[in-house]
């Protein structure tokens, strides 16, 4: 093979699976918000069931499972600057975190880990299972439960695009709270 060939080959795929992407990212919905935002101070445990519609919609995949959003860390200057460059010029990454600084920028920065605890694939239709679902989440005293409805082959897509929504809606609150304590001033 020449190296044309195998540049076309790893483009084509590329663009596949940007294009698998870009269609996870529009079709997945997140059906059943969680309730709760993320805690700031310790780890966040959100139960999900990911359903999957397959093309023929007479198979539809529920994914249970658990994701630990741990307890957000905190990027200051100092630390933004200490950790993540390495290499570039002393004088002028000085002059750098020096305006960061000034402009008081700051940030939060999540871990994730996902336990998938079981996959069944189940007939009927998709609302069924839904109501299904939603009734044994009502159940749950506890209710930190989502639902989201995904994209066949793409389920990490899919459950990312949930947690990133969990952190949007958290993030206001994550960092009043953090304000609040002074935190952001170490």
């Amino acid at each position: 093979m020449t190296n044309q060939v195998v540049f076309n080959l790893i483009m084509s795929e590329y663009q596949d699976l940007h294009q698998k992407f870009e269609y996870a990212m529009k079709e997945t919905q997140v059906v059943r918000p969680v309730k709760q935002t993320i805690f700031t101070f310790s780890p966040t445990d959100v139960n999900y069931y990911l359903i999957t519609e397959f093309l023929n919609k007479a198979i539809i995949e529920v994914r249970r499972g658990k994701i630990t959003i741990e307890r957000p860390a905190i990027i200051t200057p100092a630390s933004m600057f200490g950790n993540y460059f390495e290499g570039f010029d002393k004088e002028q990454m000085e002059y750098m975190e020096m305006m960061v600084k000034q402009l008081s920028l700051r940030g939060l920065q999540y871990k994730y880990k996902n336990v998938t605890d079981n996959v069944d694939l189940i007939s009927g239709s998709f609302d069924a299972i839904l109501d299904r679902i939603n009734n044994e989440i009502d159940k749950d005293e506890f209710n930190r439960a989502t639902v989201v409805k995904g994209v066949p082959d793409m389920w990490s897509v899919s459950l990312m695009k949930c947690v990133v929504e969990i952190i949007a809606k958290s993030f206001p609150g994550n960092v009043k709270e953090l304000e609040e304590r002074g935190w952001f001033n170490v």
